[in-house]
């Protein structure tokens, strides 16, 4: 009953996927050996019900599958999900805020770089096509 309890209270927390599909796998494998095995099915309702919720949407997609996962399987999902969550979490992280420059620090930066925003030469309306060529001459 103890080993039944605790695959029931089983919660991922701060765990990774890999340490809480090893703490799950060892209960299941407990029960086993106390002669008292779990369905598959219910093993994977056990570790579904254990995951954080950002797991929820793979969740709901796996829990739909005609046959229960293997152990591999299941294992495998998960790791894929932890891996582009974090990589989507690494990508979406707050940008480190930007220093406040005042406008007097952009004066000196545009006098020191040269930079007139007149819109002087080329590149910034000074440059014209020639009017012999624009005329059709």
């Amino acid at each position: 009953m103890q080993l039944h309890g605790s695959l029931q209270d089983l919660r991922q927390g701060d765990e990774s996927v890999t340490q809480f599909m090893q703490k799950a796998k060892a209960l299941f494998d407990e029960m086993v050996a106390a002669g008292r095995p779990v369905s598959l099915e219910d093993f994977n309702l056990y570790v579904f019900r254990g995951l954080r919720g950002e797991f929820k949407d793979l969740v709901t997609s796996l829990i739909t599958k005609a046959e229960p996962l293997s152990y591999a399987d299941l294992h495998s999902h998960l790791l894929t999900h932890e891996f582009v969550h974090k990589s989507s979490a690494a990508i979406h992280a707050p940008l480190l805020p930007t220093p406040n420059i005042s406008s007097s620090a952009l004066v000196v930066q545009r006098q020191t770089f040269g930079i007139s925003g007149r819109g002087k030469g080329r590149f910034n309306g000074g440059w014209r096509p020639n009017q012999s060529n624009s005329r059709g001459n």
